[in-house]
């Protein structure tokens, strides 16, 4: 694509660490998106990069402006200040009517008399007509109202050059095609019977008229306004690319939108989407790129919502004009999922609409291989999958991991893996600097930039203590929370929109935390004091108590779950009696059915949290937790699941030390099982 940049890499605007991952969005997807076949626009959907915090979205906006530099631009980040639609639509127009060599200068003309209007004080003419109507061409024919406007408005007026003088013919012809452009009814009559007109005919002051007042009127009357400023914008933009002067204006304009989860980005989405519909069937010429690190309503309408059981898609209320790529409800997409979508498909640009979702919260082991890779590592294999398991590929996180393992100058880089957390890193390795921008531990950062304002809320404390639990059920257990006033569904509801909770697939899906934001909080539970009722003692008991409440009430899986906080508490007696119940004398053949079952149950408990703890090696820890237990070193069972619920974690044993234990331990437990023994065979595999 000669008007395209054409590394497509997505490189960083200046030179320093690269973040990988990003190729597919910033290469096949902006490539598909920007092009206009045979030179006409087509329907295209708000693409939106979502992920927590530390994500990388901004990073992928730098790369694909960047990317789009030659072509018309515009980036506007909406976390900055409270902004209403039409002032993000003046922004805009203010960047893409910059001059671009092929493109030229795109004016925004309709969307400018819109901008006088509402910055002037025609609303406070709305008893006298007359009076509203002399100083509308007092607006217009001079620059006094650009003191009361924004900079961007007169940055927008002076773009489009002189004002012209009075209401010459050039402004009546443009609020003449801004009315016949938005072909309204319902705005048509509402100017019609506005108590303040006696006719019927319909002039091209009232329409500027209205429209200020409606800008400064109640919720409603905004929300037409916006809705008009934004036709206005896509109208002109149309206009752009039409004509002589479109026809070299050979790929679509591009917005980048940082932060769409804000009031103002969520209402500007809005806003968009408005003047996109009623637009009816003309497309138009721009590619809109969004990110978000929280969930938006408008996307439940056709997309799985991360966090929540499929059962609450309903099919019915999906809006018939929505386009999911023949997918039903899907989950947002992954970015190598993209190729598929976007080069494999017959017509790509209209099977997605009007929202195409893609999660950038987790970077492959193969992307994290590449970010070691960069760093000069030995062994990268292992270092990507200890990060990965890790980080679970928060890019953030996997970042300072990586830069903390290559602080050390081992030739292994694992040599100091088990204290990476306490680890202090810089700031110069880092590609996604905002807002952390100071150094400190791994820790440290990691708390700060993916709990950011969470930090200072009510729910937190709650949050720390729900973080003991496998999955997110324990919120719903009202002896375990014990803020002022815990609300289990709220704080429920507010780890859905944050994007903080992932589906474990299974027989019966779970909904589990997401793994570094869970690793994060059990730092936190584990730091609290002996005083505190919901220390790590104090939580995990509880939960175990109600685990075993439950189980006595006839739910028979919720032994295992009890067992797994009891683990938690160091302690090994419950788990052995329970996994040792099929090698009992008299008990029934260990057949296939049996192993698979005592294999799930087994990772259920080994997968227990444990407190951070380095000392001494992962070898000496197990021999401590076996004799703490007051149990013999020959007690294979034993051995098997304190070995297990150290390598389990990843900072227990990122050297694999104890493999070659666990090996031994499933081989000799094995040994005269009946057919089932197979399958503990396989699973001492995994660990030769």
């Amino acid at each position: 694509m000669p008007d395209i940049d054409t590394d497509p890499g997505g490189a960083m605007p200046v030179e320093g660490p690269k973040l990988h991952g990003l190729e597919p969005i910033t290469g096949v997807l902006i490539e598909q998106l920007v092009q206009r076949p045979e030179g006409r626009s087509r329907s295209l959907p708000v693409v939106v990069a979502v992920g927590p915090p530390g994500s990388g979205k901004s990073v992928l906006l730098q790369a694909l402006a960047q990317r789009c530099a030659k072509l018309p631009l515009a980036q506007v980040d909406l976390r900055q200040g409270e902004r209403a639609p039409r002032e993000v639509f003046g922004e805009l127009a203010f960047e893409l009517g910059r001059y671009r060599r092929q493109f030229g200068r795109i004016a925004f003309p309709q969307l400018w008399l819109c901008l006088v209007a509402v910055g002037s004080t025609l609303h406070m003419h709305d008893d006298n007509r007359r009076a509203a109507l002399q100083n509308l061409r007092q607006v217009v024919s001079s620059a006094q109202p650009m003191e009361a406007r924004s900079q961007s408005v007169a940055d927008i007026l002076e773009a489009a050059g002189q004002v012209p003088e009075g209401m010459s013919p050039w402004v009546g012809m443009t609020v003449e095609t801004l009315l016949q452009s938005l072909n309204r009814l319902n705005i048509r009559r509402r100017i019609k019977q506005g108590p303040r007109l006696t006719g019927d005919q319909i002039q091209r002051e009232d329409m500027l008229i209205d429209l200020a007042k409606w800008a400064h009127g109640d919720d409603e009357a905004r929300t037409e306004a916006d809705a008009i400023f934004g036709m206005a914008f896509l109208h002109d933009l149309r206009r752009a690319y039409g004509g002589v002067r479109g026809a070299r204006r050979t790929l679509n304009s591009v917005l980048l939108l940082d932060n769409a989860h804000t009031p103002a980005g969520r209402q500007f989405l809005q806003t968009l989407r408005e003047a996109r519909r009623r637009n009816g069937a003309e497309p138009d010429p721009l590619v809109v790129v969004a990110t978000s690190e929280q969930w938006l309503p408008a996307w439940s309408e056709c997309w799985h919502r991360p966090g929540m059981h499929r059962s609450s898609e309903d099919t019915e209320r999906r809006e018939p004009e929505h386009r999911t790529g023949g997918i039903d409800w899907p989950a947002p997409r992954n970015p190598p999922d993209i190729l598929a979508d976007w080069v494999s498909a017959d017509s790509p640009a209209t099977s997605w609409l009007p929202w195409y979702l893609v999660d950038l919260s987790r970077l492959s082991e193969q992307t994290i291989g590449d970010l070691a890779a960069d760093q000069r590592m030995r062994s990268i294999p292992r270092v990507a999958a200890f990060v990965r398991s890790l980080t679970a590929g928060n890019a953030a996180g996997t970042a300072d991991v990586i830069a903390a393992l290559s602080q050390t100058g081992a030739d292994d880089p694992l040599a100091g893996a088990r204290t990476v957390l306490t680890a202090t890193v810089g700031t110069a390795h880092d590609p996604l600097p905002d807002p952390v921008e100071i150094p400190g531990t791994v820790l440290e950062r990691a708390r700060e930039r993916l709990l950011g304002d969470f930090l200072e809320t009510e729910s937190m404390r709650d949050l720390v203590t729900a973080a003991a639990g496998r999955t997110v059920d324990v919120i719903y257990q009202p002896e375990v929370l014990d803020s002022a006033l815990p609300d289990g569904e709220a704080l429920l509801q507010e780890l859905r929109n944050r994007l903080w909770i992932r589906t474990v697939d299974g027989p019966e899906p779970e909904m589990v935390l997401d793994t570094w934001l869970r690793r994060i909080l059990l730092c936190e539970l584990a730091g609290r004091g002996p005083e505190d009722p919901r220390n790590w003692e104090g939580t995990h008991t509880i939960c175990r108590e109600v685990y075993r409440r439950r189980f006595a009430e006839g739910d028979p899986e919720d032994e295992a779950e009890a067992l797994y906080h009891d683990l938690a508490l160091g302690r090994l007696d419950g788990a052995i009696e329970y996994l040792g119940r099929p090698f009992v004398p008299g008990h029934a053949e260990f057949g296939r059915t049996t192993a698979t079952a005592w294999l799930s149950d087994l990772d259920l408990i080994t997968a227990a949290p444990r407190r951070p703890d380095d000392e001494g090696t992962p070898f000496a820890q197990v021999e401590a937790i076996v004799r703490d237990n007051g149990l013999e070193p020959e007690h294979q069972l034993a051995w098997l699941i304190a070995a297990l619920w150290v390598s389990n974690d990843p900072l227990g044993d990122p050297q694999r030390s104890l493999d070659r234990t666990i090996e031994n331990e499933f081989r000799q437990l094995a040994r005269g099982l009946g057919r089932g023994a197979l399958l503990l065979y396989e699973r001492a595999e995994r660990y030769r």
